[in-house]
């Protein structure tokens, strides 16, 4: 049996693929412990500059909660579960350096909560969203605030109370996904973003994470705060030879 997350290391980025494609990448127990150990690693390895998370697959990104094997598990291990989970959740939406959720598939319910806490979304023309929840008679708190954020209150009730799945085109027109992708390209595609990303300045570019991700959750109330935090963050992640180098690679573009 191969292991339910698997990691490569290309250019600097660390692509994690969720990988059990007769599942449909449904999130396990094992899967998120993989999840769990996979990507604290990778948040403390300085060679590591940004991370692509992807399913397994033509089929999926992840369907989910894998309630077949939710069913088989003691209270402990169901506990055990809940608690990796939502430690890879929170794990995701602080992580030190970007994130990309590349989309190549089905991104239900669980798994679907996974992309949303990612900084990016990149999706195939296949791919759809749902939050299925209240279907299977669990109630959707954390899914909900997240659509709640991402895409505004009316849609996100829409898509948790119907249960409807979001198309990838409706995903782009709504502001959700940024860009859909062939297929085939799609993984290259995130790469190569993560990768441009990773490669500025590691401080301005975790300053305007850190500021991207609170205006995300609603935690700056005005531009005055804007104007504040840049004031800060500007002295604080000042670095003159990143600053130079980018300066010279403009410069050198346009001559």
């Amino acid at each position: 049996m191969s292991a339910p997350v698997l990691l490569e290391i290309r250019d600097g980025v660390g692509v994690v693929t969720m990988s059990r494609p007769e599942r449909m990448n449904a999130v396990s127990l094992d899967l998120a412990q993989g999840l769990h150990d996979t990507l604290g690693a990778l948040a403390v390895d300085d060679a590591v500059r940004a991370v692509v998370l992807t399913g397994a697959g033509p089929r999926a990104f992840g369907a989910g909660l894998d309630i077949r094997e939710a069913a088989t598990l003691d209270s402990d291990q169901l506990a055990r579960q809940h608690e990796l989970y939502s430690g890879v959740q929170r794990m995701i939406a602080d992580f030190p350096k970007p994130t990309i959720a590349a989309v190549n598939g089905v991104a239900a319910g669980a798994s679907f909560q996974l992309a949303l806490h990612c900084d990016l979304l990149l999706a195939a023309p296949a791919a759809r969203f749902g939050m299925p929840e209240l279907a299977a008679g669990r109630p959707c708190i954390i899914g909900s605030y997240l659509l709640h954020r991402r895409i505004g209150p009316g849609l996100a009730a829409d898509l948790v109370l119907t249960g409807r799945w979001l198309p990838a085109t409706e995903a782009v027109s709504v502001g959700l996904v940024s860009r859909i992708v062939q297929p085939e390209f799609l993984l290259e595609a995130a790469v190569e973003a993560a990768a441009a990303i990773g490669g500025r300045s590691p401080a301005a570019v975790a300053a305007t994470l850190s500021w991207l991700r609170e205006l995300r959750t609603g935690a700056v109330p005005d531009l005055a705060g804007a104007f504040d935090r840049g004031a800060r963050v500007s002295a604080e992640s000042a670095d003159p030879d990143a600053e130079r180098a980018a300066l010279a690679v403009l410069t050198g573009s346009r001559s």
